[in-house]
């Protein structure tokens, strides 16, 4: 089948892989434009583009993909239908229609649950046991379109976002191809959603990533692994910003420590460093201060000179 593919993330590349060694003719890639990333904020390309570039895929990175000339320029590609995973951008009617087969989404949730634009972090930050990928046929609504397959996936009590990324993305590989073939064959169902029982989660912000240690100890942890290893959950340690990526939490409303949440109680070898939070203790197991590279809570810790005062905060001023 002749396509274009639109993605940016490392998600959207397991569809994109998928589509390439299933044999499917991808006609141009569409993704966001280059990004400055990192100290010396040097222009970057997205994962999709950079595995397009390698594949030999032609690429457009267009400030306005609904611009009516550069829909005209997709349609010469001859492309049948559009696949899209992850693009962040709402595609309108004009070219929702410009193409025989339309346009199938790869969304990351169990629609209608999660509907919007961080749907795996959402469902890891909200302590979910159970996710999925739908295959959906894309309309002008915020993932409203109808369903055409779905696939569920288990989530462990610890995963992190990069875990279950890598297990999505791979489901949804797989789910696109089956969905393909039975939409080439005419047998592909359609499936209309549920709208009363939508719910929506929306792009990840700074404010998401801060840690307030008000909050209950076990969704302190979900928070930590929604957002692991990449931006990272933050906190304050003497004025400075600190990120926790990975954590384990053991939960004790009978926890014999009368400390405010926050405080750091001591070290462990196995377990890590024990951090008091509201219903028992949250263990870290890696960090990253700021400046520095990402490391064993256990060796951060073993470098704090007042151990016995040391606390986490929710701003700087504390």
């Amino acid at each position: 089948m002749k396509i274009i593919y639109m993605g940016s993330p490392a998600f959207a590349v397991y569809g994109l892989n998928a589509l390439y060694q299933g044999g499917h003719e991808i006609k141009a890639v569409v993704t966001r434009e280059d990004k400055a990333r990192g100290r010396k904020k040097q222009l970057q390309p997205t994962p999709v583009k950079a595995r397009s570039l390698e594949l030999g895929i032609p690429v457009y990175t267009p400030s306005d993909v609904n611009d009516p000339a550069f829909i005209e320029i997709l349609k010469e590609t001859g492309a049948e239908v559009i696949v899209v995973s992850a693009f962040g951008h709402l595609l309108k009617s004009e070219l929702l229609s410009a193409f025989p087969l339309g346009v199938i989404n790869i969304h990351g949730s169990l629609l209608p649950q999660y509907r919007g634009a961080s749907p795996m972090n959402a469902a890891l930050r909200d302590g979910q046991t159970k996710t999925g990928i739908t295959i959906m046929y894309l309309n002008e609504g915020m993932d409203e379109g109808d369903i055409c397959l779905k696939g569920e996936l288990e989530i462990g009590e610890n995963e992190n976002f990069a875990s279950l990324c890598h297990r999505m993305g791979e489901l949804g590989g797989s789910l696109i191809l089956e969905a393909l073939a039975k939409i080439e064959q005419g047998t592909a169902p359609r499936i209309p959603q549920n709208h009363e029982a939508a719910t929506y989660c929306q792009l990840m912000t700074r404010e998401d990533e801060k840690i307030s240690w008000s909050q209950k100890g076990k969704s302190i942890h979900n928070q930590i692994r929604s957002l692991s290893p990449e931006p990272g959950a933050y906190t304050y340690f003497n004025g400075e910003v600190i990120k926790l990526i990975v954590s384990h939490w053991e939960n004790d409303d009978r926890c014999e420590f009368d400390d405010a949440p926050g405080k750091i109680l001591f070290m462990d070898k196995r377990k890590g460093v024990a951090v008091k939070a509201q219903g028992g203790i949250l263990w870290l197991k890696e960090v990253k201060p700021a400046g520095k590279k990402q490391m064993k809570a256990n060796d951060w810790y073993r470098g704090l000179r007042n151990k016995e005062m040391a606390v986490f905060t929710d701003d700087s001023n504390r």
